[in-house]
């Protein structure tokens, strides 16, 4: 089977999962009330975040494509996921967007909004003015090295009872620090919006100087090494490609790792044929660990780490980096 096969079927199997909303893209956990939750059902599911990224990565798929028709159509798809995340901005919490909504112990969080403003910027402008108002707050809770803690919780919260859940869960479950992965990918959704103004508060010294000393990022919210790794070099080749970290980044990013998933060859510099035989005969790839919630945190000590892999969110991964041009995808 021809590569351009390879690439029809998987764009095949995501325009099906489109059409049928995504539902492998909806990361279901429970959350037991015994344990301290406050949700009105003690299963939580959460699609936002998901959503946002596919939406993104439809549109870079769609740039790969040399069939205007596939192309069109993808990038419908891309706009109907921001109408479903604008859709979703919670009411009731300044700071935007939740992972999961439905859960009052989780506020809303910069990740998401990063992954929010990304799409908006690309596809739909007009969603932009949602992002605004929880952009202010974080850049309001900003240090001076360019940190800004992971959470959004902000004073204009004033239903009492969902602010002290989202208290209770970045003190009990959470933590509320500032995060490498979560940073990178906010800072450079900043950069569609405004290059020139935000590129300057973006804390590369901060990430510097926790970048590991083969190059990787040891990140909180993503598994393995070279998601989280991805999306500070993203960060860095944007604005400095050529400072020291971002060299030992793409130099992490290129060594040999045998045991790498297929979703860790699409974001990485790998070799990409063990990532193209992994192909599933529907067009599919198997899902790759992918987001790690680590549960006790701000305590010193992980009582639990909630994972999550998507088939959908592989596939998307591996086919824009089939049909991209760099290695890195």
């Amino acid at each position: 089977m021809s590569e351009q096969d390879a690439f029809d079927r998987g764009r095949r199997f995501l325009v099906a999962e489109a059409v049928a909303g995504f539902p492998e893209a909806n990361h279901r956990m429970r959350f037991p009330q015994a344990a301290g939750f406050s949700g009105s059902s003690e299963w939580q599911a959460g699609d936002v975040f998901s959503r946002a990224i596919l939406g993104s990565l439809l549109l870079d798929i769609a740039d790969t494509t040399n069939d205007t028709h596939d192309a069109a159509e993808l990038r419908e798809l891309a706009a109907a996921q921001a109408e479903h995340v604008a859709a979703r901005k919670l009411h009731d919490c300044a700071g935007g967007w939740s992972y999961f909504p439905g859960l009052p112990e989780l506020p809303p969080d910069l990740d998401t909004l990063g992954a929010a403003i990304t799409l908006f910027a690309r596809v739909a402008p007009q969603h932009l003015a949602l992002c605004r108002r929880p952009i202010e707050i974080a850049l309001a809770q900003r240090a001076a090295d360019g940190s800004i803690p992971t959470f959004l919780v902000s004073a204009e919260d004033d239903e009492p009872a969902r602010l002290q859940a989202m208290k209770r869960g970045a003190t009990l479950y959470w933590g509320n620090m500032p995060d490498a992965d979560v940073l990178a990918r906010f800072y450079t959704s900043l950069l569609w919006l405004d290059a020139p103004a935000y590129a300057p508060l973006a804390p590369l010294a901060w990430l510097a100087e926790r970048q590991q000393p083969d190059g990787c990022w040891l990140i909180p919210w993503y598994a393995g090494r070279h998601y989280g790794t991805r999306l500070c070099a993203d960060l860095f080749e944007a604005i400095a490609p050529g400072a020291p970290a971002a060299s030992a980044a793409q130099d992490f990013l290129r060594r040999p790792a045998p045991a790498a998933s297929p979703l860790d060859i699409a974001v990485s510099q790998l070799p990409r044929q063990p990532m193209r035989e992994q192909q599933q005969s529907d067009g599919s790839w198997p899902a790759s660990p992918w987001i790690e919630m680590p549960m006790g945190r701000p305590t010193g000590r992980v009582l639990r780490t909630l994972k999550w892999q998507s088939r959908t969110i592989t596939t998307a991964y591996c086919l824009r980096a089939m049909g991209s041009d760099s290695p890195g995808g």
